[in-house]
């Protein structure tokens, strides 16, 4: 079997933590350990040679703040200490965090826009069809406009006027009167027509017969004369007709 090296241990900052001027180790094998301090100029300083005047034994600036050096410290102290792997990790949360907070939010506006990009669309094309309905509309109330006036002037109320399609003969017949004639508030809606004048004959003629039948006409007619003739026949031939006549 393969020998398996074992995993290599985990990296501790405060295995290096030790002092700037001694470099006596914070973290010794025995246990005991002596007070750290943290300067405020970034350097640890054990407590054999802290200075009395305050000052920094690595950089000598006066009057610095010392903090006691513990593992466990507030921030932004204790992230100074920090391994390196994890502030890694956890910056790469972070960063995961915040960039797919702004995937969802971008997609979500994404959407939006796309969906109120189709809305414009289709209310740009309903507007253009509402203009050419329009157009259309007015076109026609002009045309009728047109219509009416002309109707008056071509002779007054009620009159007929020409017809703007040629008929057969390459004229333009009449319209109708009533068609262009204003609608009053009478209840009568149809138009009684007027018969034509009376004639009067002159003295001595007789009206003549009317008949829708010729043929029934003329057999009267030759009926009649039939019937003459037998008259004037049988009158002859009687005694004394002769002598009645005379």
């Amino acid at each position: 079997m393969s020998n398996i090296s074992a995993a290599p241990p985990e990296f501790d900052f405060w295995e290096f933590v030790s002092c700037s001027r001694c470099q006596l180790p914070f973290a010794s094998d025995s246990g005991a350990t002596v007070p750290f301090w943290l300067t405020e100029c970034g350097h640890v300083v054990c407590n054999t040679h802290l200075n009395i005047d305050q000052s920094c034994v690595q950089c000598g600036m006066a009057n610095i703040q010392l903090v006691p050096l513990q593992r466990e410290m507030d921030a932004p102290m204790s992230e100074w200490f920090r391994s390196i792997p994890h502030a890694l990790d956890t910056v790469a949360y972070a960063a995961k965090f915040q960039q797919e907070t702004m995937a969802f939010q971008i997609r979500y506006y994404k959407a939006r826009q796309q969906q109120q990009r189709a809305m414009i669309d289709r209310l740009k094309r309903e507007n253009v069809e509402l203009k050419r309905t329009n157009e259309i509309l007015a076109h026609e109330n002009a045309q009728f406009r047109q219509h009416s006036e002309s109707g008056y002037q071509y002779g007054g109320e009620g009159e007929p006027e020409p017809s703007d399609v040629l008929n057969p003969n390459g004229k333009r017949p009449m319209n109708d009167a009533d068609h262009y004639r204003p609608r009053t508030s009478s209840s009568r809606s149809t138009v009684t027509p007027l018969g034509p004048n009376r004639l009067t004959l002159p003295p001595g003629q007789h009206p003549p017969s009317l008949s829708s039948n010729p043929s029934q006409d003329l057999a009267l007619k030759s009926h009649s004369n039939s019937r003459a003739q037998f008259k004037g026949g049988s009158a002859a031939q009687r005694p004394g007709s002769s002598r009645f006549l005379e």
